[in-house]
């Protein structure tokens, strides 16, 4: 199982919290290069975590109408991973 983080630069809390659930690989957008905007998200990924606090909202946009396309949950997250975690628990429920 892949996850995407969408958006942040300092996702290094973000990574180890979602290995520790089971996503041992994980792949980082942070948004700050126009090129990602047009970026597909890879076949893999089985969860996409938009950070609402650090990314553009093109770039949310895209990356959450490719996820619904590939029928990939999301889960939008505020900064901390207390609120990752609040967000993934709606989710598993």
């Amino acid at each position: 199982m892949a996850a995407l983080i969408v958006g942040g630069d300092h996702v290094a809390v973000y990574t180890k919290y979602l290995q520790e659930i089971g996503y041992p690989t994980i792949r980082h957008w942070n948004g700050r290069r126009n090129s990602e905007c047009h970026r597909q998200i890879p076949a893999d990924t089985s969860l996409v975590v938009i950070l609402i606090d650090q990314v553009s909202h093109g770039l949310a946009k895209k990356a959450r109408r490719s996820a619904m396309e590939m029928c990939v949950p999301i889960v939008f997250s505020g900064r901390g991973v207390g609120q990752l975690g609040e967000a993934m628990a709606s989710l598993q429920t």
